[in-house]
């Protein structure tokens, strides 16, 4: 019930990507509103909603809290989303299998400066391929880290940098297939 009340509109999203990204900014509700370019009343709502999840306390955003992460990866999907990336990176890449977050966006502790780590299952890679997708991430407003991963790719990962081999196991799958 909380989830679909903080989705509920465009509006409200910004709201919640503001007191989820940039906490420090405090609850200063027409500070807020101005800068998110919404109503001080859709502020103080959004704000009372992230209190019932625990994700408010008192006056300031425990972006630890458990709900806090929750709430940001499904913003950092809505906005993959909404920017259309997976169609972008699948028309880029034909013979894409699956696409994957991992990293802070895909652990819900990404703030307003950090990048996208993506990786993308490919039968080939493809530096122009990579940089024209970082381009488009850029235009966006978007740094990003974009790893192309082919069946020897993974291999030599597993055999020279486990820790990150293992890294990516545990990374959110957007599309297709998981590693």
């Amino acid at each position: 019930m909380i989830t679909a009340k903080l989705f509920s509109s465009p509006e409200r999203l910004k709201a919640v990507e503001l007191l989820l990204y940039r906490p420090e900014k405090g609850l200063k509700v027409r500070e807020l509103a101005r800068e998110a370019g919404v109503s001080p009343a859709l502020v103080s709502g959004t704000i009372a909603i992230l209190k019932v999840a625990g994700i408010v306390r008192g006056k300031t955003v425990d972006c630890l809290h458990p709900a806090a992460k929750a709430t940001k990866i499904m913003l950092n999907i809505e906005k993959i989303g909404s920017a259309k990336l997976i169609q972008k990176a699948t028309a880029l890449f034909k013979d894409c299998r699956g696409i994957g977050l991992y990293g802070s966006w895909a652990n819900g502790t990404n703030n307003k400066g950090s990048d996208l780590d993506l990786w993308i299952k490919s039968g080939s890679e493809s530096d122009e391929k990579i940089a024209e997708l970082r381009r488009t991430f850029k235009l966006l407003g978007i740094e990003a880290n974009v790893i192309v991963l082919t069946e020897k790719r993974l291999r030599e990962l597993k055999e020279k940098d486990f820790v990150f081999y293992c890294a990516l196991h545990n990374s959110f799958v957007l599309w297709g297939e998981s590693l």
